[in-house]
């Protein structure tokens, strides 16, 4: 916390385990370096596991002048019986405890995923107003309604339209004192359990909570991959304004697809035409220099190989 400020710290909130350590100070990295005024950032950091010597070499990354760190470990036993795959571990579901987690003095946070840079001053989007809405998100660039979902495909059963609007949910501010009064994060894990045979992951249990009930903000305020695909604004669904916009002059990057910047893969590599992005800000943090090879990715599967037959024996 920060002694002796009368400035409101934004209140930034993440979660990562320690595969998403250096990501994650990219990201926290990026957000500093494109603060306009001397704004103070309250990091809290929902952990799954990151080492001492990453969580080190994180807030080596980061002046703590301008940023302090609260390092919180969730309880996983809230989070049980929920949908698990090889990329949805328990950390991604951590956002849904971030009101019993963060001080209760905060009334909004903004929650970032840990495959984005942001690129434009987040203190703008702090200043938003929120009006009655429980969060502000951007619109997901693929499944852009309720009904186009497909984890949500039995929205008649759970009586929501299919005309809402379905937002990405890597980039919420969140009203905090709306979620706090209505529980919004146990209502949201009550709704995967109930229909995990159609729900994939948080996101689309987050949708079907707050369907209708979030306010859409400009999309530059995550960008996704699908507008590099468009040829023009008119094969989009973006007025041409926006479309530019978004395409010229994004304030937050977000590698949503896979695989991801830093990743040297032995068949595919990232083609995100911003990935060097990631690298710049990258180069700002403890992790400098760091790049990915085959050779690692080699090594990598080497060693899970051995774990794997070490656990059979």
């Amino acid at each position: 916390m920060f002694l002796n400020s009368d400035i409101q710290p934004i209140v930034l909130v993440c979660a990562a385990d320690n595969n998403y350590a250096m990501p994650l100070a990219v990201t926290v990295r990026s957000v500093v370096a494109n603060l306009k005024k001397n704004n103070k950032v309250a990091l809290y950091v929902l952990d799954g596991g990151i080492t001492e010597a990453n969580k080190r070499r994180i807030s080596k990354s980061l002046n703590e002048e301008q940023v302090s760190i609260s390092w919180v470990q969730p309880d996983d036993t809230v989070l049980e019986n929920l949908v698990l795959t090889r990329h949805l571990t328990l950390t991604c579901y951590y956002r849904l405890l971030i009101t019993e987690l963060l001080p209760r003095e905060y009334h909004k946070a903004i929650y970032l995923d840990t495959d984005m840079v942001v690129t434009g001053d987040l203190a703008e989007l702090w200043a938003i107003d929120m009006g009655d809405n429980y969060a502000l998100a951007v619109q997901d660039d693929v499944e852009l309604y309720i009904g186009m979902s497909e984890g949500l495909r039995n929205y008649r059963e759970m009586g929501i339209s299919p005309d809402y609007k379905y937002f990405n949910s890597g980039l919420l501010v969140i009203n905090l004192d709306k979620w706090r009064v209505e529980d919004i994060g146990s209502k949201v894990i009550q709704c995967i359990r109930q229909n995990k045979e159609y729900v994939r992951n948080d996101q689309d249990g987050l949708n079907a909570v707050l369907a209708g009930k979030w306010g859409e903000l400009h999309p530059k305020w995550n960008q996704m991959p699908k507008v590099h695909q468009y040829s023009s604004w008119k094969d989009s669904h973006f007025a041409e304004d926006i479309y530019n916009e978004l395409l010229h002059n994004p304030c937050i990057i977000h590698f949503t697809n896979s695989p991801k910047p830093w990743y040297a893969g032995l068949r595919a590599e990232c083609t995100h035409p911003q990935k060097h992005l990631f690298f710049q800000y990258l180069d700002m943090t403890d992790w400098s220099g760091w790049r990915d090879t085959i050779w690692r990715r080699l090594w990598r599967k080497f060693m899970k190989f051995t774990s794997l037959t070490t656990s059979k024996l």
